[in-house]
């Protein structure tokens, strides 16, 4: 998800290369260049004034004025939105977000990237596959994690129809799944330090009854200096531990915001957080995780709060999205956000340290400041994100949705299920999508591969989109392969199925139109895959992979992990040895092989590779026949299909 990022502080680089060797501000008038581009802008003669504002760049770039490069590339952007180059827009601001990031303006550099993405075009292709083809990819290991898939939560007690607050006649365990159509894996509880856990027995039995977690907010409302070591914090978690309910305790949630006591002092926040963390961790580690969990904004506090791998189990973030057109780059009075964004920035931070989740989070259907309905808006983000985050963010494995309405700041927002129909009809229609689990301990029967990165498998696929654009809402998306129309989808994630196995060993490029909801063509874009050059089932049993197997010279090479995971094998790699080494405890069996050497080891003994195991992409490739066959496997080739099958 860093792309754009990438390319942008890489251009950046780029510039202060060139104009180290370039013009000096002595020997370039570039104030005389910005007159001309603003007399220019105000003729409207945009392309001319952005031929002035270029020229002033390499004198910028070669001073290292990363501050009047900023403001300059925003007005290039201005410039060419003005024509309608929103591609061109987004690359100007790329290139304005990487000079306030090397000038250390956080704020400004979120702000320009916010900006860029509103109008920039993109296309992400999705193949769905097996969930064995991602092995342990996105599996942290921690306690409740499942290894694909999301736990579906909410808040739901304040919702009337889903939670009698006054006599308990009804619980949400009960009215909310039937208001939804689907049962949660956990409901969120929040609570204040220095009440007692028994004060939450209702909840707790009944998340006993209903199989269901507990996610508890506990929020110390007079400041940091409440919490101590003591008999409450203590008896708390050791209630919590008997109960044996799963919990996600998210203590001093948003703690990188001002509007919550415990912010300000990140120090002492820490040591409060790890005082707590252990705590949990001595008296309830069986069924109790810590979940640090800020909001999605400010951006350039979050880093601040972590209180370390250590302490930490999973973390959440908070992530809501209110209709606001006043940030919309093109004046038009659009809300252009993309909620999935906003998940971005914690998501590159910290996926590859722990499980994250959406500790709460929904989309407002009313504008407050006009206290306008705006349910079309709400119900077509709601059902992009849930069909999208599975796809863009597989490290994501809960998300709870916020069902109330509350006032902050004079605001107030709307999210509550039962008080609009069409975000509820939404949220039903969303949640049904298979990456979302209902019960702890399960597991997605259904995840994804990235096809420009891992390719295309040669049999027929489900392929999906995420596709973003300037306008706000899509209404279809046609896709052409080769020049040919080879499907039309109008809801997200623009679902198709088609058969690849006609292009084995070949590149497909694919050309994706997307069309606004008034049928208008938006963007076409073209995305490239290779497809792999041939199909794998093991004792009866397809095996998909994030990276196609590949032939060379006649023998097949398959990515380890997959292989591995399928004949459920350990795998070790010694990266002093670039070697990796296969293990079955049960058969006794030890098998190495090293990248670039026809010599491999099984149970000791030295044995002889017709071809040697090599990497690509970031993935360690071994020749299958070997490995299969050295695991007791026979191997036949079933031509017809292209696919080499193992018993």
């Amino acid at each position: 998800m860093n792309f754009w990022k990438t390319i942008a502080t890489a251009l950046v680089a780029a510039l202060l290369a060139s104009g180290a060797a370039g013009p000096t501000a002595s020997a370039v008038n570039i104030w005389g260049l910005n007159k001309q581009a603003v007399e220019a802008e105000a003729k409207g003669d945009y392309a001319a004034a952005i031929a002035k504002l270029n020229g002033m760049i390499p004198t910028l770039a070669a001073d290292k004025d990363y501050t009047n490069a900023a403001n300059i590339y925003r007005r290039i952007g201005q410039n060419y939105a003005s024509q309608g180059l929103y591609d061109l827009a987004a690359a100007a601001w790329d290139n304005e977000s990487a000079n306030w990031s090397a000038a250390g303006k956080a704020a400004e550099t979120a702000a320009s990237k916010r900006r860029a993405d509103y109008v920039r075009s993109a296309v992400r292709l999705f193949a769905a596959v097996e969930p064995q083809a991602l092995a342990d990819t996105y599996d942290r290991g921690a306690l409740f994690e499942p290894r694909v898939g999301a736990y579906l939560g909410a808040y739901a007690e304040s919702d009337p129809k889903a939670h009698d607050t006054k006599q308990w006649k009804y619980f949400y365990t009960d009215k909310f799944p039937e208001l939804t159509g689907r049962k949660h894996a956990a409901y969120m509880l929040y609570t204040t330090w220095g009440r007692s856990f028994d004060e939450l027995s209702a909840h707790v039995e009944e998340a006993k009854a209903h199989g269901t977690a507990l996610q508890i907010a506990l929020q110390p409302m007079n400041g940091l200096a409440e919490v101590t070591d003591g008999a409450y914090i203590r008896e708390y978690a050791r209630a919590a531990g008997a109960s044996g309910v799963p919990i996600f305790l998210r203590f001093a949630n948003e703690m990188n915001g001002d509007w919550v006591p415990w912010s300000g002092d990140p120090a002492a926040y820490i040591e409060k957080f790890r005082l707590v963390a252990d705590v949990f961790h001595e008296e309830a580690p069986d069924n109790v995780v810590m979940a640090w969990s800020p909001n999605d904004i400010p951006v350039d506090t979050i880093t601040q709060y972590y209180p370390g791998d250590a302490y930490v189990d999973w973390i959440g973030v908070s992530l809501y999205s209110i209709y606001n057109p006043a940030l919309d780059p093109l004046k038009a009075g659009v809300d252009r956000s993309n909620h999935l964004q906003k998940f971005e920035h914690i998501y590159d931070l910290y996926a590859k340290k722990k499980p994250l989740f959406i500790s709460e989070g929904a989309i407002s259907y009313v504008y407050p400041e006009e206290d306008r309905l705006v349910e079309a808006w709400a119900a077509y983000r709601t059902k992009e994100f849930y069909a999208t985050l599975p796809m863009l963010y597989p490290g994501v494995k809960a998300v709870f949705w916020f069902d109330a309405t509350k006032t902050e700041a004079a605001r107030e927002k709307h999210f509550m299920l039962s008080a609009n129909e069409p975000l509820l009809d939404a949220y039903k229609q969303a949640i049904k999508h298979p990456f979302y689990l209902d019960t702890i301990g399960q597991e997605s029967k259904k995840a994804y591969i990235d096809a420009a990165e891992a390719g295309l498998p040669p049999r027929v696929v489900e392929l999906s989109a995420y596709v973003q654009t300037v306008e706000p809402m899509l209404g279809k998306v046609e896709y052409a392969l080769h020049g040919r129309t080879i499907g039309t989808a109008t809801a997200a994630p623009w679902t198709i199925t088609h058969d690849f196995a006609p292009y084995r060993g070949q590149t497909a490029t694919i050309e994706v139109k997307a069309f606004s909801a008034e049928g208008k063509l938006v963007t076409t874009q073209q995305v490239k895959a290779t497809v792999g050059d041939a199909l794998v089932t093991l004792k009866g049993k397809r095996l998909d992979f994030d990276a196609q197997p590949k032939i060379v010279d006649g023998r097949m090479f398959v990515p380890i992990k997959q292989i591995a995971d399928a004949l459920q094998a350990n795998a070790v790699w010694n990266a002093a040895e670039q070697s990796i080494t296969l293990t079955d405890e049960a058969k006794k069996l030890s098998v190495s092989l090293a990248l670039g050497s026809k010599s491999a080891r099984k149970n000791g003994e030295a044995v002889a590779l017709e071809a040697a195991p090599f990497s690509a992409n970031g993935r360690t490739y071994i020749p299958l026949s070997f490995v299969a066959e050295a695991f007791g496997l026979a191997k036949s080739w079933d031509d017809t299909t292209g696919t080499a099958v193992f018993q």
